[in-house]
Formats: structure tokens, C-alpha cells, sequence
């Protein structure tokens, strides 16, 4: 499935083809080696680069091919229980401790 065209859309049809980027030739030394080019890993390859890691980001299609380029990413809060069931296995201050990191990260 490499390289596949993205899918018919306003996002595919003003994409910025500056960025079609050669394959990675060789060898390549970094901090941190981020796979995939969606809304999480850029995120996390600049949010790593800030804090001064070298990041190299490796995508086997193009930029924001996958779910993020098909507005199927989701963001939320929550948990997989919701918060009564945590407050009941984890007991009330973890519980509200793992809320605040589900906000944090938004």
C-alpha cells in the first residue's frame, strides 16, 4: 500500500506538492524515529524537536494520508470507562488525575 494517491478530495486537490519528498537513501542517525505523518506523529516529531531531539518522521504514503487526511482523526478527552466505572476500579484521585491528563493533552 506505499505510495498510494491520497483519495478524491478538496485536500488532495490543493495539496502543496513542494512537499513530495524523495524516499529516505542510506543510513540516518537520530534521537527519535517517529512513524507516520498524521495529526499524532507530526505533532509528537514537533513537539520532540522543540525540546531538541533530532526527529526524523517516516511516512510510507504521503503527508496526512491515512486517517487524518480523511477527517476520520478523532481527539477526545475520555477514557475507554467512562469516568464513574475509573473512579470505582482507580478510586477517586487517580481517576481524576488520569482526567486531567486526558485535558492536559489536548
Amino acid at each position: 500500500m506505499q505510495n498510494q494517491a491520497h483519495v478524491d478530495s478538496w485536500y488532495a486537490a490543493t495539496a502543496n506538492l513542494k512537499l513530495d519528498l524523495p524516499p529516505l537513501q542510506g543510513a540516518v542517525v537520530t534521537d527519535v524515529c517517529v512513524i507516520g505523518a498524521g495529526y499524532t506523529g507530526l505533532s509528537a516529531a514537533i513537539h520532540l524537536r522543540q525540546l531538541g531531539y533530532s526527529v526524523t518522521v517516516l511516512e510510507a504514503n504521503k503527508i496526512g494520508w491515512g486517517a487524518s487526511g480523511r477527517n476520520g482523526g478523532h481527539v477526545g478527552t475520555g477514557q475507554r470507562l467512562d469516568q464513574e466505572q475509573l473512579e470505582k476500579w482507580l478510586g477517586l484521585d487517580h481517576a481524576r488525575a488520569l482526567w486531567a491528563l486526558g485535558l492536559e493533552a489536548v
